[in-house]
């Protein structure tokens, strides 16, 4: 029986499907600038505050200190896949990274301008803050397509199940 390694936390797994769902909702189903989107968006602003606070401590590859994105990091993680062997005791590689800081951005962005949108009189329906919420949204749609398109690709080529550890936090070892 091959034992397992704690990738990601609790509050990692449920931040980032929490993220999903918000993302999810306000995207697709719910109607925009409705009181629903204005605090489902306050919702996944606080989340990602979260995030960014729980990385500062110790807590294994959740760890914004553990993101190297450095020629020596990104090299070794070509090197990986060249071979078709990602290290099972691994986290994030730097461009999965560079992603997270991504995401998080374009919430924060999303929600810095839903709020000056909605909640300062002054920019009520003002087209430039519209236009760059809409960006941010798309952008967010666009780069979570290449986000999951991403984790099956490396899942499949790199040969290490990504998907289970942000379901049970663990991944088993290999033999």
């Amino acid at each position: 029986m091959s034992s397992t390694i704690k990738i990601w936390d609790p509050v990692v797994r449920i931040v980032h499907w929490s993220l999903v769902g918000i993302f999810i909702t306000n995207y697709f189903i719910i109607e925009a600038g409705g009181s629903w989107h204005q605090w489902l968006g306050y919702s996944a602003a606080a989340l990602v505050l979260l995030r960014l606070i729980w990385g500062l401590f110790p807590s294994g590859y959740a760890r914004i200190r553990a993101a190297a994105i450095n020629r020596a990091a990104i090299s070794a993680h070509i090197t990986h896949l060249k071979e078709r062997h990602i290290p099972t005791e691994s986290g994030h590689n730097p461009i999965g990274w560079l992603m997270v800081f991504a995401t998080w951005l374009l919430f924060i962005a999303l929600a810095v301008t839903g709020f000056m949108l909605e909640e300062i009189d002054a920019l009520f329906g003002n087209s430039l803050l519209q236009d760059i919420h809409a960006l941010a949204a798309n952008t967010l749609y666009a780069i979570a397509i290449i986000h999951i398109i991403a984790v099956i690709v490396v899942s499949w080529w790199g040969r290490i199940p990504l998907i289970p550890p942000m379901i049970t936090g663990q991944r088993k070892k290999r033999d």
